[in-house]
């Protein structure tokens, strides 16, 4: 599937700030299930972008603004081509989860990580979750991926990052980023690795991927936000991919960005300014197919600000309000 998508964020200061300096992660992936075909990363007011890669392989451009300025607009345009999914792992022993070499080479991906911290309650959901389910890992994964939407209910803006495994499962409402990381720490404490996935998913409606109500997704432009779900390190056979928002697997309407050990590895954007104003944030991401270009899309973006965001409001505050949003 042939996918082009424009992501947009757009910084507004209540007075002049003197400088702000930001590293992005919005570009996709290329490996073995997607290719990119291009990409570029503009900004205004103009500057020069330096592109890296972080230790888990994530594309990173860092971008800084020298000099008084009262907005910032960053507009990233990729064209990706993504291939269906159809191989099934084959069964394997949860015996060869404790496998030395195995465990060593997972090793961060097994242990707690900002975002993932369990205790009492998540063991206990996490053994609900996989007490019916055969002596197979691919089994327990899928068993993980389908239990965790009964006990979340998804919901827009119910939660913010930072909120903690045990206060997800108690409050029942979350995001996709919520999701993954109850999905990760419920399959951590059960002994599989598991990581955090970053990216978009073209569909109307995260719970329903392949839902086309109101609208085709196959033959216009959609506005979305960045998505979340997780992989699974599975002996024998590599990552494999679900998607625990809408407890099904992952296929070609997926794009990925990056992975870590949970959401503080893969952020959308990351930044501070120096300046005593108060800032706010507008997101959007479009996705389409050919049939409707990602250049009749970016010009509105570019024009619109539909989201507005206050991050904290100290000279050199972190702009985390569109980190918190990007996953909504």
């Amino acid at each position: 599937m042939r996918l082009d998508i424009a992501y947009r964020l757009h910084f507004t200061y209540a007075e002049p700030v003197s400088e702000s300096q930001n590293e992005i992660r919005v570009r996709p992936r290329d490996d073995l299930r997607q290719r990119v075909l291009s990409y570029r990363l503009t900004t205004t007011p103009a500057t020069r972008v330096l592109q890296m890669r972080d230790y888990f392989g994530t594309t990173v451009d860092h971008l800084g603004i020298r000099g008084s300025h009262d907005d910032l607009l960053v507009l990233a345009e990729a064209s990706v081509e993504t291939t269906p999914t159809d191989e099934t792992p084959a069964p394997v022993s949860c015996e060869r989860l404790d496998d030395q070499q195995f465990v060593n080479s997972h090793i961060e991906y097994l242990a707690p990580s900002q975002h993932v911290q369990w205790g009492e309650l998540v063991n206990e959901v996490a053994s609900w979750a996989v007490r019916s389910a055969a002596d197979d890992v691919c089994e327990r994964v899928l068993a993980v991926a389908q239990a965790v939407p009964t006990v979340l209910t998804y919901e827009r803006g119910s939660t913010a990052i930072g909120v903690t495994l045990e206060e997800l499962i108690d409050g029942g409402r979350g995001v996709c980023q919520d999701f993954a990381h109850l999905a990760v720490g419920m399959l951590r404490c059960t002994g599989i690795p598991a990581r955090y996935v970053s990216g978009y998913l073209f569909a109307l409606d995260e719970t329903r991927p392949d839902h086309d109500a109101d609208g085709d997704p196959d033959s216009a432009g959609i506005s979305v936000q960045t998505h979340a779900w997780i992989e699974a390190a599975v002996p024998g056979y590599g990552w494999h991919a679900l998607d625990p928002t809408n407890g099904g697997l992952v296929g070609e309407r997926h794009v990925v960005i990056g992975y870590g050990r949970d959401y503080n590895d893969v952020p959308p954007v990351r930044g501070v300014f120096n300046g005593a104003a108060d800032a706010k944030v507008d997101a959007e991401v479009i996705i389409a197919q050919p049939t409707a270009p990602v250049s009749m899309v970016t010009e509105p973006i570019r024009r619109q600000a539909r989201v507005a965001v206050s991050p904290p409001a100290d000279g050199a505050a972190q702009q985390q309000a569109a980190q918190q949003q990007q996953q909504q």
